[in-house]
């Protein structure tokens, strides 16, 4: 009893480039590409997280004012909505500040945009997170 042999196919070589982006097995996969070590001027998130704490005078939280460590790096402007990792763009908050962004974004991002800002010219005072702690108080 003999095996049966599977028949090959004679495949027109006109027709392998058709069908040849079926196999993806064959293309090797796409490398991420490390911007930070292309550019030495690229703001890594680290980099990022820094440079807000020279901005905002501290590590500590922009709405509550508790102190890091532990704080996150809050994007005012949502990555979904295309807001990157830049200095402009983020703040640091404490984790139920977070929390309390992420509730209301359309009352939040108004504020948070308009304190970036103010610590950027340099005049914390027209802040208007500022205002709404000192109400408090």
């Amino acid at each position: 009893m003999s095996l049966a042999r599977k028949k090959e196919k004679n495949i027109m070589p006109w027709r392998m480039n058709i069908l040849s982006h079926h196999n993806r097995k064959e293309q090797a996969p796409k490398k991420r590409r490390n911007h930070a070590l292309d550019d030495p001027e690229y703001m890594t998130k680290e980099k990022v997280r820094q440079a807000v704490i020279e901005r905002d005078g501290g590590n500590w939280c922009a709405l509550s004012g508790v102190p890091g460590p532990g704080l996150h790096l809050h994007r005012i402007v949502y990555g979904s909505q295309g807001g990157k990792y830049e200095v402009d763009n983020c703040i640091l908050l404490s984790k139920q500040m977070h929390d309390l962004v992420h509730s209301s974004k359309k009352t939040w991002m108004p504020i948070l945009q308009d304190h970036v800002r103010c610590m950027k010219l340099g005049m914390p005072e027209l802040s208007p997170i500022q205002r709404i702690t000192h109400r408090e108080e």
